[in-house]
């Protein structure tokens, strides 16, 4: 489960990278990187119970569309919206990790 603990982390940052880009006078950053990083958080922390373990998934659609937004937005893209690029690129990478991925195989498990 270390890769849900690492969508928080990134989450967090998410939340906070508006201030650290001095951005926060624009309330549309801190509203729509709060917004969005509320969202990882609650998919991530979901993953933690059986039923929805695999909400983590839908991060790929919320880390696909973050990293458009940035991409798109605005022509060369200032610096809060490569932020957004390479949070985005991360989120796909560690979405894609399954829960027990620290574990061994299933099969191992089950011959002890």
């Amino acid at each position: 489960m270390w890769g849900r603990v690492v969508e928080i982390m990134t989450a967090v940052w998410l939340a906070a990278s508006p201030f650290v880009f001095r951005v926060q006078d624009s309330e549309s950053f801190v509203l729509v990187d709060s917004l969005i990083a509320l969202l990882v958080a609650i998919l991530a922390g979901l993953s933690y119970w059986s039923p929805t373990r695999h909400a983590h998934v839908l991060i790929l659609v919320v880390a696909t569309g973050l990293t458009f937004w940035g991409r798109f937005a605005e022509l060369p893209p200032p610096p809060i919206h490569q932020n957004h690029i390479v949070v985005g690129l991360f989120l796909i990478m560690i979405a894609i990790i399954p829960n027990d991925a620290s574990r061994p195989p299933r099969q191992w498990r089950s011959s002890a």
